[in-house]
Parts: C-alpha cells; sequence; structure tokens
C-alpha cells in the first residue's frame, strides 16, 4: 500500500565514499552503486543500513538488460526499496516489480516488501505517468514516492532549468503523484524553498548540512481545530 513516505531531506550517497557525518539525520538515503563493483557496493549497503534511515538502491537505465545481475547483491534484507530511473513503458516497471519479488524469494525478504520511488523527467516517462502510476497500484502497490530531476529535462528538451516548460512539466508531476498519494521529491537544494511553493514535499542533496535546512522547509503545517474537526 502506498504512503506518503517522509521525504524532505534526502541524501544521496555515491559510491566509493566515506559516509558523511550526520547522514543519519536524513528522512531518506539513496545510494547509487557502482555498477562495476558490485561486491564493494554490497558492502557499502551493508554500512548504510547502519544508518537507520530508510535506504533505496538506485537503478541503472532500465533498457539496459543487466538490471538482475546489478540487483541481486544488493537487495539485502533491511534495504527499504529501490529508485528507479524513468521508465519508456509500463512493462519496464512492471518488469522491475516481477524481479523484485523474485530476489526478495530468493534473498529472503518478504515478498512485496520492497518499495519503489520512480523518477520521471524524460518526456516519454511524462506522457505515462498516470498509466504508470494506476499499474502499480493495480499489482503490488509498491510505489512510495516519486523523483523529478528538473535539469536533467531541461537538457533533454534544451531549454533553460526555470523556463515555463520546466515548470509545467514540474507541476503535472507533482499535481499527477498527489492524485495517487505520492509526494515528489526536487533535485536541487538551492531552490528548495521554490521547490515547496510548487508543491514539492521534499529535496534530494548529497549535503548532510543541507538536512536540518530542508526538514525546516518542507515540514507539514500542523492542523488547525477546523481541520481536525
Amino acid at each position: 500500500m502506498t504512503t506518503m513516505d517522509d521525504v524532505r531531506a534526502t541524501l544521496i550517497l555515491l559510491p566509493g565514499q566515506p559516509i558523511p557525518d550526520g547522514a543519519d539525520g536524513a528522512s531518506a538515503i539513496v545510494y547509487v552503486p557502482d555498477a562495476e563493483a558490485l561486491e564493494q557496493s554490497s558492502r557499502e549497503v551493508d554500512a548504510a543500513l547502519e544508518l537507520g534511515p530508510p535506504l533505496y538502491i538506485a537503478l541503472p537505465p532500465l533498457a539496459e538488460g543487466s538490471l538482475k545481475r546489478y540487483l541481486e547483491p544488493l537487495l539485502l534484507p533491511g534495504v527499504t526499496g529501490v529508485a528507479s530511473r524513468p521508465p519508456q513503458s509500463v512493462d519496464q516497471l512492471r518488469y522491475v516489480e516481477s524481479l523484485l519479488e523474485e530476489l526478495e524469494i530468493r534473498n529472503g525478504i518478504r515478498p512485496g516488501l520492497t518499495a519503489m520511488a520512480v523518477g520521471f523527467e524524460e518526456p516519454r516517462a511524462l506522457t505515462i505517468m498516470a498509466d504508470a502510476l494506476q499499474a502499480m497500484r493495480d499489482s503490488a502497490d509498491r510505489m512510495t514516492w516519486i523523483a523529478f530531476n528538473h535539469v536533467e529535462l531541461a537538457e533533454t528538451l534544451g531549454v533553460a532549468p526555470y523556463s515555463g516548460t520546466i515548470v509545467a512539466a514540474s507541476a503535472h508531476v507533482v499535481v499527477t503523484a498527489a492524485a495517487f498519494g505520492l509526494p515528489v521529491v526536487y533535485d536541487d537544494p538551492d531552490q528548495a524553498e521554490y521547490a515547496a511553493e510548487l508543491g514539492f514535499r521534499g529535496c534530494a542533496t548529497i549535503e548532510t548540512s543541507d538536512m536540518a535546512r530542508l526538514r525546516g522547509i518542507f515540514a507539514q503545517p500542523e492542523p488547525t481545530q477546523e481541520e481536525d474537526a
């Protein structure tokens, strides 16, 4: 069942680097493995699990065809989920879902437990976003949050990162995700206030010094007495 995960301050951990001080203060952690050093990456996943925050494993592009070999040594008990690159079709996400179930059984994890976070920052992915989220809801319902990289989309389209086109795309992602009860994570901590105004519910960063500020910016207001009634 999907939930509104706390993703206000999402920390990106890069491979082969020491875990920074303060990483345990992240709302969620996305670890980016080294596809050429999976044994070392598996040890780094173990170390990241000890920090405590929910841990997601970043996946390579879904069309590469090596997803099973990549994920098998990394989907360890305790890993919260996987963070997927933008899908080009609903079938790609269905394949990820089926692979997760296969590896859960093989690795001693309860089937259906592993969550999915998916990026939607490519034109094709944006056109199938609602269909993709509906398909995931109709199956194992693993989706817990959405990622959006405005810079990647701007580069693909050849427009400025804060052009009207990118603002419209951002709004589309936020509204579509909200229709399925999912928060969206932005990609630029320097523009976190702007992202919060657009309706994003968190921001990704590689700097632990951003954690407290992001938590404050994306804090949900306390309900009023009228809302409680």
